[in-house]
């Protein structure tokens, strides 16, 4: 029998192509790449708060600080859904690598800003190109990576992600601080560069030939060889259908109008409702940090540190010896408080300590996200009631834990859509979470600071409790097993046949 006409004619499907191709060093360098760009995105956002309170030279008010704060949440709110329609029509790796070099480029200028509104004009159009990597560098591996490790990938992305904020204190003077936190993003984009385009990507866009070239690629990485060894020759056709020429505002609205009608529309309520709170209690917060532990310093230099954060935040003049002293009123240094440094490199180390011990738990995605859920808001009910700012501190860090569920959302925008759309629905998402943290900014962080008992993320855990239950990862001997069948059963149907059918 001519096995060449034999592999002609019995196309693999693409997910079996895929895990083929192992997993091997394209797939390490490939989320070591992407978690870099992540990198780069936290400390982008993160650390600029820092820049602001730092940049004594701008002399900014109160105000302007606040707008300038905000600006990078806007700008992912603004492109945010351009950036997903790019992703799903020119390439998960083409929304990463023109993108990112622009950034970096923009991050250098803005650290020349010589008034606050070139600062926050410069700065704006940087998150604008650098937020395309929010949802594109999960995406990519998602695609790129076999079904056993996919996952676990994913989340071990996310722990980058939380030391962001750590790594964004360490720099002090301002102006270079801008230019150190833009270097990811121009190292990622080079990086990314020297990858392949998501062999799944090109699959779907119904470029198959480009598709097995890239399972090829992969596979000569992961094992060493030749791409001749890659017994791959065709990918079945599947349910590919070709995209009709329209506008580019229509193009956007067919993008992302199948993600709210059945049998998604639950889905995506669910979990965007699940990243609405997941950001908000985080990322807001982590914004507001610097000001609250210097709230409590200055209450303990009073000599009147009694109370929870919740008592201690208000407008009320704070005695400091023989004077007065509003807890409001701000000293520019042109440094980072070291609390607020060691702080955040305590916390942001423990919780990427915690989440790559959660990427061990793949399968049990649901289960986790509800005990972080349940966790964060048993920590702000106790936060309301422990006596003194210490404590309340503490209870405050792990309030903001929901950020544990960041890669576990991730993982399931990849695992729930299908590729058309999964770059629009990740890029949905990204926004849906950055305009939840621009509201609790400038909108909720007077209600928060004032009414904190009434913060609670019960509502999210009962919402991820109907999430769809994990499957069993694949393991290599059941994979094996089912190869052998698969082999077993063309044998015995070539075998009723006669030879010259073939």
């Amino acid at each position: 029998m001519d096995t060449k006409c034999d592999s002609e004619e019995a196309p693999t499907t693409f997910e079996d192509a895929l895990d083929k191709t192992g997993n091997g060093l394209y797939n390490i360098l490939l989320v070591m790449t992407c978690s870099l760009i992540l990198l780069a995105i936290g400390i982008d956002l993160f650390g600029f708060s820092l820049v602001v309170a730092a940049a004594c030279d701008l002399q900014l008010t109160v105000v302007q600080k606040g707008i300038l704060t905000s600006l990078p949440f806007v700008g992912i709110l603004l492109v945010s859904y351009l950036w997903g329609y790019v992703s799903d029509t020119k390439g998960r790796r083409f929304t990463l690598v023109i993108p990112l070099l622009l950034s970096f480029i923009l991050s250098c200028i803005s650290s020349l800003a010589p008034h606050w509104l070139f600062l926050g004009l410069v700065k704006f159009l940087c998150v604008c190109f650098a937020c395309a990597a929010n949802s594109a560098t999960y995406t990519l591996v998602g695609e790129s990576c076999i079904q056993r490790v996919r996952n676990r990938y994913m989340l071990l992305m996310t722990c980058l992600i939380l030391l962001s904020p750590a790594v964004a204190g360490i720099y002090k003077p301002w102006r270079l601080l801008i230019v150190v936190l833009a270097l990811p993003s121009g190292i990622g984009a080079l990086a990314i560069y020297f990858f392949c385009e998501s062999p799944k990507f090109l699959f779907n866009s119904g470029r198959s030939d480009e598709a097995l070239d890239v399972l090829r690629h992969i596979y000569n990485v992961n094992h060493r060889g030749s791409k001749e060894e890659y017994t791959v020759h065709s990918l079945s056709l599947g349910d590919y259908t070709p995209r009709k020429q329209m506008s580019l505002i229509r193009a956007m609205y067919e993008q992302s109008a199948p993600l709210f009608r059945p049998p998604y529309v639950w889905r995506s309520a669910q979990l965007f409702y699940i990243v609405a709170v997941v950001y908000i209690t985080n990322n807001s917060f982590l914004v507001w940090l610097p000001y609250i532990l210097n709230l409590i310093r200055l209450s303990m230099d009073s000599g009147t540190a009694t109370g929870n954060i919740c008592e201690l935040i208000s407008t009320k003049p704070l005695a400091i010896g023989n004077s007065t002293k509003n807890i409001t009123h701000e000293v520019c240094t042109g440094t980072v408080e070291h609390n607020v440094i060691l702080t955040l490199i305590a916390s942001q180390s423990v919780f990427a300590f915690f989440n790559f011990l959660i990427s061990y738990l793949q399968n049990r995605r649901r289960i986790v996200l509800i005990c972080i859920l349940c966790l964060s808001s048993i920590s702000g009910t106790c936060l309301n009631l422990v006596p003194e700012p210490i404590s309340s501190v503490f209870f405050f860090m792990v309030f903001t834990c929901t950020c544990l569920g960041m890669g576990i959302l991730a993982s399931y925008f990849v695992d729930i859509y299908p590729t058309s759309y999964r770059g629009m629905a990740a890029c949905l998402s990204i926004m849906v979470g950055r305009s939840s943290t621009f509201i609790g900014i400038n909108v909720v962080g007077n209600l928060i600071f004032h009414h904190c008992q009434v913060t609670s993320t019960c509502a999210s855990a009962v919402a991820a409790w109907f999430l769809p239950p994990d499957k069993p990862a694949v393991s290599n001997t059941n994979a094996n097993e089912r190869v052998k069948m698969l082999n077993n059963a063309k044998v015995k149907l070539t075998d009723s046949n006669e030879p010259e059918q073939c």
